[in-house]
């Protein structure tokens, strides 16, 4: 069994966050692989995405989160330093929105196909970042504040868990083999959690269907596994 202290604040702001909530997963994964199974609720909690605040509301009550409650820090080997609190799962919400509204202004597009996706990487540089949208199905990759990629994804199905939060990448492997799951082909993995949660290739049916992982195109997570390093922050929002 997986615990997770879902902490509103860093202990830095313990003494203004409400209490901590708590959420129990359970993990079918053996070794590096596919995934999580959720078996408890997240207290409730709200944002704004669309606005730039760093705030949530929980329990009727806003809290601000600074840049220290949302940046990854310590050793990342073995993917343990996630951040699946409630400033993370908003701030990684945030970006989703932002993500969306660079891809309608950079590529003229509302929606992208299953298996398909867009790319220009034309006057980018910077850091890599991977957001990932679970309500609209899409990832996006940026090099600084370049939007460079938007993909269509799948998600987890039900009763299944894609975690959201801040998380980094602490291994990449071009060709994995799911442990969980008969041997099954993963290519270009990047795995961002201790659970086996990972960005790969896969089959993307144009809606929720993974066991927790997020699946991308082929030639898309192909572009991505040579553009991330270890270390690459990726952001899963709602």
């Amino acid at each position: 069994m997986k615990t997770l202290a879902l902490s509103l604040a860093t202990a830095a702001l313990a003494l203004t966050s409400p209490a901590p909530a708590s959420m129990t997963i359970n993990s079918s994964a053996t070794g590096a692989s596919s995934t999580a199974s959720a078996t408890g609720t997240f207290a409730a909690f709200a944002t704004d995405a669309a606005s730039p605040e760093r705030t949530y509301t929980y329990n009727g009550v806003t809290y601000e989160y600074s840049t220290a409650d949302i940046t990854l820090s310590g050793d990342i080997a073995g993917g343990t330093n996630t951040l699946e609190g409630y400033a993370a799962r908003a701030e990684a919400a945030k970006r989703a929105v932002q993500a969306y509204a660079d891809m309608q202004d950079r590529f003229g597009v509302d929606r992208i196909s299953p298996n398909r996706f867009k790319w220009d990487a034309k006057g980018a540089s910077g850091t890599p970042s991977v957001i990932v949208s679970i309500e609209r199905q899409l990832a996006f990759f940026y090099l600084g504040d370049t939007l460079v990629g938007a993909a269509a994804v799948t998600t987890a199905r039900d009763n299944k868990l894609t975690p959201q939060g801040i998380f980094p990448v602490w291994l990449k492997k071009q060709m994995h083999y799911s442990k969980a799951y008969e041997n099954t082909p993963m290519p270009y993995t990047q795995f961002i959690d201790e659970h086996g949660i990972a960005l790969h290739a896969g089959p993307n049916p144009g809606y929720p269907a993974s066991a927790g992982c997020v699946r991308l195109p082929k030639a898309f997570a192909e572009k991505l596994f040579a553009k991330t390093d270890i270390g690459t922050t990726v952001y899963i929002g709602a």
